[in-house]
């Protein structure tokens, strides 16, 4: 693995135009061109870990700038390719190859549902960066080329990725898709107007993946639920581009049924495929690996001083009463740790550190009434007993690992 200085160099920070005072880190993109930033946005380097001499021998302003980069590093931390986000990349994957050559018509989309907080919008824009990065590769060329048609730039654009405002009109939606492609429309354009400069702004520049992300924010009442099926419909079926909606409890919402609570289904869910994500489980001992494996690669990922890796492995079991298995808790709870402990000069994450950290209101509330007067887990040498429950996970880290 690549390492960097203990501490970057004063020009070692990125050069903007003047007046762009640029927040270091990456905000939710609505733009071509910020999606763009996305994905050539490079998380911030591993730094190394010195031996203890040389730690100790660090001035005061260079072990600050020294932490400044671990603090960064901890910050972004890693983003865990866990089997679930595998397995619902094939799935999507699966989708596209099989829309691509598809006859003239609405493809089959993807409607990804599940609860909040669960790492939804990360998945999806995992697999788009993914997919446009292969695209990279595969197609310099297209990114390359730029012509102007009416005025209007037309630039290779395989990905749109629209996160949903609350309340959403099908107007709304198709401003959206218009705005995130550069598309200008006059003041006062009707809603049809609009949808059809962004479709035709789609076809040109080659959209093949259209993400909306956040669809429970659409308005989908009984009321308004038709309409903007109808509108979602009608986008799908003149565009040769697969469609991925992401949201909360979508199943039972306007987006399949016929108005929130109807019983007949939409054709929004007669074409499309729906995935559900869940929070993990340790039922089983598959279970209690994979969650282990998550922790694995987290852990592994701390740059500090005096923390004994192996350790939040060993709460694995803790871990998941603290975030009930919710993979954005769990890096939430393990990134405020991590910050703390160098804030503080302890240097390591233990239970006692863990105790003290305070995650979102649903998981820390979640904990409080049900598991925290739990004992505490068994010692290292119970944990190692392979007829152990927790010894179970600690022998599938062993598994994993070789």
């Amino acid at each position: 693995m690549p390492t960097t200085p203990p501490f970057d160099g004063e020009g070692s920070s990125p050069s903007y135009g003047p007046g762009d005072f640029r927040h270091p880190g990456l905000s939710e993109p609505r733009t071509k061109e910020e999606w763009r930033e996305y994905l050539d946005y490079r998380l911030p380097p591993r730094p190394l870990l010195l031996d203890s001499e040389t730690y100790e021998k660090l001035s005061p302003e260079e072990r600050r700038r020294h932490n400044q980069v671990r603090a960064a590093h901890h910050s972004a931390l890693v983003i865990v390719r866990t089997s679930q986000m595998q397995t619902i990349h094939h799935q999507i994957r699966r989708r596209m190859m099989t829309n691509a050559h598809q006859p003239a018509g609405a493809r089959r989309g993807i409607v990804l549902d599940g609860p909040a907080t669960l790492g939804k919008s990360t998945l999806v824009k995992t697999f788009a960066y993914d997919f446009e990065h292969n695209l990279r590769r595969d197609h310099p060329e297209r990114f390359t080329l730029q012509y102007m048609v009416d005025d209007h730039l037309i630039d290779y654009t395989p990905v749109v990725y629209v996160n949903i405002p609350s309340q959403a009109t099908p107007k709304d939606l198709s401003i959206a898709l218009a705005e995130y492609l550069g598309q200008c429309y006059r003041s006062g354009a009707t809603k049809t107007d609009i949808t059809r400069l962004a479709l035709e702004k789609m076809r040109l520049v080659g959209v093949e993946l259209v993400i909306i992300d956040d669809a429970h924010f659409m308005d989908l009442s009984l009321k308004e639920g038709k309409v903007v099926n109808d509108h979602l419909k009608y986008i799908a079926n003149h565009t040769a581009a697969t469609f991925i909606y992401t949201g909360v409890d979508l199943k039972h919402s306007g987006l399949f049924l016929e108005g929130t609570a109807g019983r007949r289904a939409t054709q929004t869910a007669g074409r499309n495929l729906l995935l559900h994500m869940t929070p993990y489980g340790i039922r089983t001992r598959a279970e209690k690996e994979d969650w282990v494996s998550v922790i694995t690669a987290m852990e592994e990922a701390l740059v500090l001083y005096k923390h004994q890796h192996g350790t939040l492995v060993g709460e694995w079991k803790y871990l998941f009463r603290r975030t009930g298995g919710n993979i954005s808790s769990l890096a939430e709870i393990i990134r405020e740790a991590a910050a703390d402990a160098v804030l503080t000069g302890t240097e390591r994450i233990n239970r006692a550190l863990l105790e003290t950290i305070m995650i979102n209101e649903h998981a820390q509330s979640t904990y409080d009434a049900m598991w925290h007067e739990e004992p505490l887990p068994p010692s290292p040498d119970q944990r190692h007993d392979p007829e152990d429950e927790d010894g179970q996970a600690a022998t599938g880290l062993e598994i994993l690992t070789k």
